[in-house]
């Protein structure tokens, strides 16, 4: 393919929103490198790895293990950005119920509250503090 470079030909059997099934080939403390092809790496960031805050990555994840990722991205130079977590019909059904959940109307105000409550507070350990001195 003329004008293309040897990276943006490797990745054109995986295309953006795909669900595949890949090897986990290498970790790293800010994600995992999946093989999906035999000619295809792409990365899975720390962050796409669970719905729940990951910390450490080798506690959800091992070198060869089989996952299933979704292609998220793939970037000008070649670069394949894949997710775990958005691969997983559940997290898109988790999306969805937030976007359609009502604001709660009432935080802002106890927000306000409590951030009130919390200057009063504070001012008062000043005062106190500038009396013991």
């Amino acid at each position: 393919m003329p004008g293309y470079s040897r990276e943006r030909r490797m990745v054109a059997d995986v295309t953006p929103g795909s669900i595949v099934t890949g090897k986990v080939v290498r970790l790293q403390d800010f994600g995992a490198f999946v093989e999906v092809s035999e000619d295809v790496t792409g990365l899975v960031h720390i962050s796409e790895v669970h719905k729940d805050f990951v910390d450490n990555i080798h506690a959800y994840l091992t070198e060869g293990q089989e996952v299933t990722v979704k292609v998220v991205a793939i970037k000008e130079d070649g670069r394949v950005d894949l997710s775990i977590k958005r691969a997983d019909p559940e997290w898109e059904d988790e999306v969805q119920r937030r976007q359609t959940t009502k604001p709660d109307k009432e935080f802002n105000q106890r927000l306000r509250k409590f951030m009130h409550q919390s200057d009063m507070i504070q001012g008062e350990v000043r005062r106190r503090k500038r009396s013991h001195q």
